[in-house]
């Protein structure tokens, strides 16, 4: 790696002071001559020479000769001034590798090489009616070249230039997208690609516009670029006239014409100029710009993905990337993958990096870790920062780049734009309704933001924020004061929102990440009473989507919220809740501690619909724990008082679990009987929950009474519903019930297809009970196909996990299967072990279970040869059985009589 040393690196103090000295920008000085800031720039740094044309121009406009401008060749400054010339500091200087050969037309950095006299194109001759031929043509306005290749637009290059060789409308084209995403980059690596110069051949013309464009001095350039003389051009008094002449000299020559950063579509008509053989590019921020000026062949430009973003923070700042590449992806994601964002912060690390002094990397990536200080990282204007839409010498930083598009605002538009800085960023999205009520703003202030470019469209309905325009309308939110407003109406939408739909699961998830943050915003801010309502009207959602964690996080704070605020309804809904979500992760203890709890302090203060809905939950839990005939006394109450206060829903909760209690002692025809009265309850309503959990418990019933063809139909229906709601917990239990049919069947292998479906599912939402029974399943399974070794794996898990969540009845049956599995390979004392500990597990009432006890130690004396002991057992299991009508009858019967014959 070396230094390059060139005599064209000394500045041009005499044309520099010159303008200083008139108080001008270089963009004024620019519009004066009728070219751009860039050139200007590299006519003051020395970069390179202005042609004659521009000389003269220079001369004329500040009243000085070229001498006292320094325009002449390069290194010929006046020796008194030349000892002062310095090369740049050692932090920014530009290094090329060794073995770099610069390309044809270009000098050792990428810049294109501009000969003595030259204005941008070679002559040859002249044409039929005396005009000098043009040959390729490369606007000397078009942005240099960057050293660094283009990263991560490959695809959007190549559909480009496909595009734009096509001709006829398709050769209309336009890139829209926010500020900073890299459309000007990319029109550059468009202007200066091989192919598009071969395809091109009368050569590429560019005209920078930005917010406030000078339309006439840029078709003054072009028409000295096309050869129209200077008598011709005096005669040109307005833009129409002059736009006139040079479509006419276009004609049928073959021109590529970027209109760079327009900000009206008016604007980009004007330079409209190409013939038929020529094609059209602009480049925009606005997306209605974009879809007028080019229809159908407009692209909307995207941010990099991550590992592009890790790809041009590598070539920017490898060994940073290669030190803290955790943490440089962080940044990438703060900041959205943006490119510009990545260009600036990239150039600011490895400057810091370059004394390799770890500490200041670590400082650097600190700072960079605030939004503030991202936005505000700058870098002087020159040939290859400058940004189009910036004036003058304003340094480029994401703050500035931004503040171009929100000063074309009206203040209440603007207020609107940062008040929407409160919705989670990019990729989230939020609802044109939520907009409106946050921003406290009409439609029409909503479009003209979005006209912007800033406020993107994600979807019908929806808009997003990138991250970076979300940090920059945040910072200004504070500013101006409006903070807690937009905080207080994002909190009092939400309420209001979740409150109403919360039982649309699938509006709160599009809307989940929205949600969270006002939870959050409201716990921050002490809103107690918005959080304990938002929280609780959720509550059925995360149950729903197992989201066991997050519910519980929100539900202790909800309920520290309703006891500080001696919100007894509060505390009751949140105990309920908290009992429900121990209950699901198979704490029973626990959910019992919860339930007693709430049920106390409902009773106290008489709220019947809070009791009713504690002894839902007791019921269940006390059943689960084994205790059937105190369950039912809890259910029958609630469903008592559910009654009284007319809650259909509430009466379909305690109709589903009263089924499964008393299916669980063998009356099915009553079990079948509450179920189907809560279900017939749950379709009036509509409520697809509701159904779907009555669905699968009838299902189990039909199942267990050997009623196979009916219990699918349950299932069938059951899961189609699940699959809807997005019920990960009914979808397991589904599974498993389906696998139960199939296996019946004899179809071994689809059945454990659907039990490992099934396990996968429980094990994801960490559901302990939906986990045993996949594991019972898939242990009989094997058994049945004789993989011994597997099926006690999967017997030996479910036996632990049931015992450590206190499931009696879940505890039998995986006892009852290791036992068949021992008979199997006739180790008939291990056997005995297992349905001697069943029958002292075997929660009280449940009469199948215990007939089943019964069956497996008739079998091992069976096998041990005493006959009449075995018989008198299996038929005393066989009456029980027949009696509940259980699906084992005739698997027992036929066992029987084998064992008579």
């Amino acid at each position: 790696m070396h230094r390059l040393e060139t005599d064209a690196s000394e500045h041009r103090r005499g044309l520099t002071q010159a303008r200083l000295a008139r108080r001008w920008s270089q963009q004024e000085v620019a519009d004066k001559l009728g070219t751009t800031h860039v050139n200007v720039s590299r006519w003051e740094r020395g970069l390179t020479r202005p042609g004659p044309y521009f000389r003269n121009r220079l001369c004329n406009l500040f009243g000085m000769t070229e001498e006292e401008l320094e325009l002449g060749p390069a290194g010929m400054q006046r020796p008194a001034e030349a000892k002062h010339s310095s090369p740049m500091p050692a932090a920014a200087e530009l290094h090329v590798p060794d073995n770099v050969v610069a390309p044809e037309g270009q000098d050792e950095i990428g810049h294109p090489k501009i000969e003595e006299g030259s204005i941008g194109h070679d002559k040859i001759g002249q044409d039929e009616i005396g005009h000098d031929k043009i040959g390729p043509l490369l606007d000397p306005a078009i942005p240099l070249q960057p050293v660094m290749r283009l990263v991560g637009r490959e695809q959007e290059l190549a559909q480009l230039k496909q595009r734009l060789r096509r001709g006829g409308n398709v050769a209309l084209t336009a890139l829209n997208g926010i500020p900073g995403v890299g459309k000007t980059a990319l029109a550059v690596a468009l202007a200066h690609d091989a192919e598009v110069r071969q395809y091109f051949t009368d050569g590429v013309l560019w005209a920078a516009l930005g917010p406030n464009p000078n339309a006439h001095s840029v078709l003054s350039r072009w028409a000295v670029l096309l050869g129209i003389s200077a008598s011709e051009l005096a005669g040109l008094n307005d833009e129409q006239a002059l736009a006139q002449a040079l479509h006419m000299r276009i004609a049928e020559r073959v021109f590529l014409l970027i209109i760079d950063d327009a900000w009206q579509v008016g604007h980009a008509l004007t330079f409209k100029l190409g013939g038929p053989n020529c094609a059209h590019l602009v480049t925009t921020r606005f997306p209605a710009i974009a879809a007028q000026f080019a229809s159908k062949q407009a692209t909307a430009l995207q941010e990099l993905g991550e590992e592009e973003s890790i790809t041009l923070l590598r070539l920017l700042a490898p060994s940073v990337v290669e030190s803290e590449y955790q943490r440089v992806r962080d940044l990438i994601r703060a900041v959205g993958g943006l490119p510009l964002a990545l260009t600036l912060l990239g150039n600011y690390l490895r400057i810091q990096a370059y004394t390799g002094q770890p500490r200041r990397i670590t400082a650097a990536l600190q700072r960079l870790s605030d939004a503030e200080q991202r936005l505000h990282i700058t870098e002087p204007r020159g040939p290859v920062e400058s940004h189009p839409s910036l004036e003058g010498d304003i340094p480029v930083s994401l703050q500035s780049v931004l503040a171009v598009s929100d000063q074309q605002l009206a203040q209440p538009e603007r207020i609107a734009l940062y008040a929407l800085s409160v919705f989670p960023p990019k990729p989230n999205s939020f609802s044109e309704e939520s907009a409106l009520a946050v921003a406290n703003c009409n439609l029409a202030t909503l479009d003209a933001i979005a006209d912007t470019g800033l406020l993107e469209s994600s979807s019908p309905g929806r808009y997003t924020l990138h991250q970076v325009v979300a940090d920059y309308a945040s910072l200004r939110l504070q500013s101006v004061g409006e903070e807690a407003l937009a905080h207080q109406r994002l909190i009092t939408y939400i309420t209001t929102y979740v409150e109403a739909h919360k039982k649309d699961y699938e509006l709160l998830d599009l809307e989940q990440t929205t949600i969270l943050a006002a939870l959050e915003r409201a716990h921050t801010h002490r809103k107690r009473a918005e959080f304990i309502r938002t929280t609780t009207a959720l509550a059925p959602f995360f149950l729903a989507r197992a989201m066991y964690d997050e519910a519980e996080q929100y539900l202790q704070r909800a309920h520290e919220a309703a006891v500080a605020l001696s919100d007894n309804y509060g505390i009751t809904n949140t105990l309920y809740y908290l009992g429900e979500i121990a209950h699901k992760r198979g704490n029973l203890a626990q959910a019992d501690t919860y339930s007693h709890e709430g049920l106390a302090l409902a009773r106290r203060i008489n709220d019947r619909e809070r009791i009713s809905a504690l002894l839902t939950l007791l019921g269940g839990v006390t059943w689960k724990r084994g205790d059937a005939a105190r369950a039912e006394a809890y259910l029958q109450e609630g469903l008592i008082l559910a009654r009284q206060i007319g809650d259909p829903e509430r009466i379909c909760s305690l109709l589903k679990i009263l089924g499964l209690v008393v299916a669980g002692q063998g009356d099915y025809p009553k079990a079948e009987g509450y179920l189907q009265e809560g279900l017939s309850i749950a379709r009036e309503l509509g409520d697809r929950e509701q159904i779907c959990s009555l669905l699968v418990n009838l299902g189990a019933i039909a199942s267990g009474q050997g009623d196979y063809v009916q219990a699918e139909k349950y299932n069938r229906e059951a899961l189609a519903l699940a699959r809807q709601l997005g019920h990960r917990e009914w979808m397991s239990a589904l599974l498993s019930n389906l696998g139960d049919l199939t296996r019946e069947l004899g179809n071994y292998i689809q059945a454990e297809s659907y039990f490992q479906e099934g396990l996968e599912l429980a094990r994801q939402i960490k559901h302990p009970e939906y986990t045993s029974i996949s594991l019972i399943n898939l242990g009989l399974t094997a058994r049945k196909q004789g993989n011994y070794t597997q099926a006690e794996a999967y017997f030996q898990e479910c036996v632990m996990l049931a015992r450590q969540i206190g499931r009696p009845w879940i505890t039998s049956i995986a006892l009852y299967e290791y036992g068949n599995l021992y008979l199997d390979l006739h180790q008939l004392d291990v056997a005995a072990g297992y349905f001697r500990e069943m029958l002292a597990v075997i929660p009280t009432g449940n009469q199948d279970l215990f007939a089943l006890a019964q069956y497996g130690q008739a079998r091992i004396l069976a096998a041990q040869g005493d006959i009449n002991e075995a018989r008198r057992r299996g038929e005393a299991s066989i009456r029980i059985l027949e009696t509940v009508r259980d699906r084992h009858v005739q698997e027992v019967r036929d066992w029987l009589n084998a064992l008579t014959v």
